[in-house]
């Protein structure tokens, strides 16, 4: 019997088909959690649906912000206000009903390949919907700035504390979409950023988005208040692109425009649109921190184990932090260990095994080195160090 399907689409097994209707209440309850700014009680939610993945990526962020209980700046709270007006997909709310027209744009105008893939090979088009909705760059940017999904979620469905830390991300509705030259990395944890639309350098937060600029160092992004000594960041870590293409989007009236011309003369690849990684804590991407831990004869090993499904990750963030007690990691690479800290798996192997009597200097002067809510956990260390002596 041929495993060639006919053309058309089709139903495919979906977890969906896996919840009960107490899962489904579960589900709810975590969102409304969610929408509170309780990251503890939404991951303990989250945690007991059978159905659901405790390796996703949404799992792995709420682990994060859980684990940094209060100790949350004001700009990972805009992150995750942002990030939560991206999933909102409630049928009676007008949050919900922008989320869909995003996503029905989205596809149609930048990822209709995918259906017509999808369709030629007899797939299920929920698949390629979930698909972009979780990880195109593209539809979350449209969400949440042109359409407004940012503003309007946190007039609809922000509550509790999430509610009350929202003046930050308020400031971030209006902010443009630019092209960007990535720099270096400056003392005090800022970065050095060429808008060429303004013809002119700008000082940053340095998050590490230099770690993810690519070989080129150009980057899609748009920089916004970060609420740290008036500096700005990006909203989201930028996606890197083609210097050409930076310069085509960078004061653009309608840069959307230039990127699906882009797109549409093969100057961009719509996969590049693309990214698993969503970051809410650092702009380092999560792949980035295996290539920068991992020694570069064991990166095809290390990357094969973690497909496979190993949690890769946290093994390389402890392997960095490790580097960077023993003095090999660069001053102008603090952000790396900004983002490694801030994985909790790497954190408390790192709280065992590398902080001991003698070490206060090394954890203080790193922590001086880069911003919330890295710099408490990274004093926290120094601490223990001092306590250990």
């Amino acid at each position: 019997m041929s495993r060639n399907h006919t053309p058309g689409f089709r139903r495919l097994p979906r977890v969906a088909d896996r919840m009960t209707k107490a899962h489904l209440d579960l589900v709810a309850q975590s969102l409304a959690a969610e929408r509170s700014g309780d990251a503890a009680r939404a991951l303990e939610l989250h945690s007991s649906v059978p159905a659901l993945n405790l390796r996703s990526r949404h799992h792995v962020l709420l682990t994060q912000l859980a684990s940094l209980g209060d100790h949350v700046p004001e700009w990972v709270w805009a992150r995750w206000i942002a990030y939560q007006a991206i999933r909102c997909e409630d049928p009676d709310t007008e949050t919900g009903t922008m989320q869909r027209l995003a996503l029905k744009y989205a596809i149609e105008t930048f990822h209709d390949d995918q259906l017509a893939d999808c369709h030629a090979d007899g797939g299920d088009p929920v698949r390629v919907i979930a698909w972009v909705a979780s990880e195109s760059w593209l539809f979350h940017q449209v969400l949440v700035h042109e359409m407004g999904g940012l503003e309007r979620f946190v007039d609809e469905l922000a509550t509790g504390r999430l509610a009350e830390h929202a003046e930050l991300a308020r400031s971030w509705v209006g902010a443009r979409l630019g092209g960007y030259e990535v720099g270096a990395s400056l003392p005090g944890g800022r970065l050095r950023v060429h808008d060429p639309a303004a013809g002119a350098w700008l000082e940053v937060l340095d998050l590490g988005a230099r770690s993810n600029a690519g070989d080129e160092g150009w980057v899609l992004g748009r920089l916004v208040p970060s609420g740290v000594d008036d500096l700005l960041m990006f909203d989201t870590p930028p996606l890197a692109v083609a210097e050409h293409v930076a310069r085509d989007v960078a004061g653009a009236p309608q840069p959307w425009m230039r990127i699906k011309e882009a797109l549409d003369e093969g100057r961009f690849v719509e996969r590049d649109l693309m990214r698993a990684d969503h970051e809410l804590v650092t702009d380092v991407l999560g792949i980035d921190l295996l290539r920068i831990g991992t020694a570069p004869a064991d990166l095809e090993r290390v990357t094969a184990q973690l497909r496979s499904g190993r949690d890769e990750i946290p093994r390389a963030a402890f392997r960095i932090l490790r580097r960077a007690a023993d003095g090999g990691v660069k001053q102008s690479d603090a952000s790396h260990v900004a983002a490694a800290v801030l994985q909790p798996g790497a954190r408390s192997d790192a709280r065992r095994m590398l902080v001991r009597e003698g070490q206060y200097d090394v954890w203080a002067r790193w922590a001086t080195l880069v911003h919330e809510p890295a710099r408490g956990l990274l004093l926290d260390f120094a601490e223990a160090c001092r306590a250990a002596g």
